[in-house]
């Protein structure tokens, strides 16, 4: 079976929620005997259908060599994936590459960017068949993007899920109607969307294959400082600790701190214990929680980077209770 044949229409991939440790370029050496080179790759998940006349063009996914991850692509080094088939499946053709370093870069409205480094050489083929470095042997070397990123911040938060709500079933023949909102690309914004955002809730673009190489200039530490949560009484909340590009964390720690009278912290690290809010080290983890007090905790992590290597991805979940309706924030520091 063909690359382009292998994925399922509707299918959800479900991973890990924490990522692994970070630590070298992930580069891909390729080319061709001299000169420009053709590069060549698949992608997923396209929109198939058309409910209004230039709707799968308003879902429509780029693919782009960089320069850097913050630059313009050169002209010409842009390409549209093209569809392939009615499960998804589109690939991409960019041609007349010189040589060089760049940044891959794949978005598509509602997805989190997906990057990773290429080097084309001037030796090897004529033709670069790109594939990410490591992936579900289903994908059969198909660059697969992650819904969610409705605000195209490059992570899956409560801004997005805001977002999201505020264009409640709305669909694709209204003048307030987002793309980015509408994750399965059905022409309506509605709670099937939500859904396929909290499938990646607290993923970033960084926890992608292959991404860990890649300057996205966003400095390091921990990513979301400041968390805003619009509360319904009675409901649960859960809130990733998301760091990037830390070379280590020892002597460090991360403070939370909240709204005692909005919020009740049920548990410092769902993704590996049940509830936990007291001191000691969290069973199962490598968190441990230094002090906690009303409005207030303080963790330290302990991830083994060796010297030279950087850790990204989710240090913890945290999960609340809303004690109240309105809004709120989470800080982390």
């Amino acid at each position: 079976m063909s690359k382009k044949n292998m994925r399922t229409a509707g299918r959800i991939l479900i991973l890990s929620v924490l990522s692994g440790l970070f630590l070298l370029p992930n580069t891909m050496a390729v080319g061709s005997a001299n000169g420009v080179k053709t590069v060549h790759g698949y992608v997923w998940p396209m929109v198939t259908q058309d409910c209004i006349p230039g709707f799968a063009e308003q879902h429509g996914i780029v693919v782009e060599l960089r320069e850097t991850f913050q630059t313009p692509a050169a002209p010409g080094l842009s390409a549209a994936a093209t569809q392939t088939d009615s499960d998804g499946n589109g690939e991409f053709v960019i041609e007349d590459v010189p040589p060089g370093d760049y940044v891959l870069v794949i978005e598509r409205p509602g997805c989190l960017a997906r990057c990773m480094n290429v080097t084309i050489s001037s030796s090897g083929p004529d033709v670069i068949e790109l594939e990410p470095p490591d992936t579900d042997p289903m994908d059969s070397g198909v660059f697969v993007l992650w819904w969610g990123d409705c605000d195209g911040n490059l992570t899956i938060d409560d801004d997005d899920l805001l977002m999201l709500q505020g264009l409640w079933n709305v669909s694709a023949n209204s003048l307030n109607y987002d793309p980015a909102c509408d994750l399965d690309g059905n022409g309506r914004i509605d709670n099937s969307d939500a859904l396929m955002l909290m499938m990646r809730y607290g993923y970033s673009t960084v926890d992608y294959a292959g991404a860990e190489g890649v300057d996205f200039g966003l400095g390091s530490g921990i990513v979301n400082s400041t968390v805003k949560l619009a509360l319904s009484q009675g409901y649960e909340y859960r809130v990733p600790i998301v760091a990037r590009n830390v070379a280590s964390f020892a002597g460090k720690a991360i403070t939370i701190t909240y709204d005692q009278t909005a919020l009740e912290l049920w548990t410092v690290a769902e993704q590996v214990y049940g509830k936990h809010v007291s001191a000691g080290v969290v069973p199962g983890s490598t968190i441990t929680v230094v002090s906690i007090s009303p409005g207030v905790a303080i963790l330290t992590f302990d991830a083994a980077i060796p010297q030279g290597g950087v850790w990204s991805g989710v240090v913890s979940i945290l999960k609340f209770k809303a004690l109240t309706n309105g809004a709120t924030t989470v800080h982390i520091e």
